[in-house]
């Protein structure tokens, strides 16, 4: 459906940059945003004039942002690392199939975190032209690893010299931040557990020069070890997973970083990603579970540390993120802002779209469910608008 004036009718809106909780109330949207925040009965004055989404006795709130992502990956699929090897066509058809499910689950912004083949940037021009169904990403191109390091999305550098050539053709195909693979993927079991750092200091630097002359941001793999020290100290602007992050860490970060942390729970402790994953690998996940709880939960409930949520291409399930938050002590607003208005500010969109109100891109969600007090409210899809065009509606709550 492709309607320039629509007026949605929800039991419970969720407005501005808090999500205000506002009940029987109708949203105006015309031309691809927000007009108006009305009260419910004020639409039979407009009911003439203005098509109606009626969701009942539903929420509606801001579209979803999944603020850790790949396009091609799809940790919903039985050996995807391995499809990294596929072919350009490939990664395109496993595109598009993984975007139009996170669409339809209520995403409508999504921070692409790395593909081959400069397969973000061409996918988000296909979705800016509509000639793709699917969220708005913002892209990095080309993630940067080390020759030895981990990161199987990420192409091997050395030397900081190679780091800065890439930053620069990233930013040449219109990158919005550069990304950069700290330390390993699977966790540590233990405090004492030694994680490696993959980059050097000059390296780390090097894409932290270039990205800054472009004014756009640099992010982070780093699950911890002294790589994290380094990014704090370096002025990394976000920092990815952090399952393995000592207290003296969280103290670091506390008090001696400006930026944001994406955590990505779900990776260490959701079991169902074991159906997809090597034997090899779900055994050191499950060693690292209970370490990676107590480190995750210190963030959480820290106050002080901004974060936000992804799903690291678990497409469609960006819901889990937010029980998991929940679960570790995060109060389920925050655990919400997290992936609207919070996240919005982390990628600079925070005048654009992340809350409903008048003025704002009209990226909307409606649910069944009350997010703010029901588990699992957000898997409970029943309304999905982008820019002012209507994705998915289904029958009243």
């Amino acid at each position: 459906m492709n309607i320039s004036r629509t007026a949605i009718l929800a039991h419970r809106v969720l407005t501005g940059p808090d999500l205000k909780e506002q009940l029987n109330r109708c949203v105006l949207v015309d031309n691809g945003k927000i007009l108006d925040i009305l009260p419910a009965e004020e639409y039979r004055k407009l009911k003439d004039t203005w098509p109606a989404v009626d969701l009942g006795r539903g929420t509606l709130m801001p579209g979803l942002f999944d603020c850790h992502s790949h396009l091609a990956l799809d940790a919903g699929r039985k050996g995807h690392l391995a499809m990294m090897s596929l072919p350009e066509e490939e990664h395109m058809k496993l595109a598009e199939e993984n975007l139009k499910k996170d669409l339809y689950s209520g995403v409508t912004t999504m921070r692409c975190m790395g593909d081959r083949y400069y397969l973000d940037i061409r996918t988000r021009e296909l979705i800016r032209r509509g000639s793709m169904e699917g969220p708005d990403i913002l892209v990095c191109g080309i993630g940067m690893r080390s020759a030895a390091g981990h990161g199987y999305v990420g192409l091997p550098h050395t030397g900081a010299e190679e780091f800065a050539v890439t930053s620069r053709e990233n930013i040449r195909r219109g990158a919005d931040h550069l990304k950069v693979f700290i330390s390993p993927g699977i966790p540590a079991a233990s405090p004492e557990e030694e994680i490696p750092c993959f980059l050097t200091r000059e390296e780390i630097r090097a894409v932290i020069r270039e990205a800054r002359e472009a004014g756009i941001h640099t992010t982070a793999h780093c699950i911890g070890g002294n790589g994290l020290d380094i990014c704090v100290q370096e002025g990394i602007d976000v920092i990815d997973h952090l399952y393995s992050v000592t207290l003296r860490q969280v103290q670091l970060l506390e008090t001696s970083f400006s930026g944001w942390v994406d955590l990505t729970s779900g990776i260490v402790l959701d079991e169902k990603r074991e159906n997809y994953t090597p034997v090899g690998q779900n055994e050191r996940m499950r060693a690292a579970r209970p370490y990676s709880r107590q480190c995750l939960r210190r963030i959480y409930r820290s106050g002080k540390i901004r974060y936000t949520l992804g799903t690291d291409a678990y497409h469609g399930m960006l819901y889990r993120e937010v029980e998991f938050a929940v679960s570790l002590g995060a109060d389920r607003r925050q655990a919400l802002l997290a992936v609207t208005s919070d996240a919005a500010r982390m990628t600079g969109l925070e005048r654009v779209c992340g809350q409903i109100a008048p003025g704002y891109q009209a990226d909307l969600a409606g649910f069944g469910q009350n997010p703010l007090t029901q588990e699992n409210a957000l898997a409970d899809v029943k309304f999905v608008m982008k820019q002012g065009r209507i994705i998915s509606f289904s029958k009243k709550s």
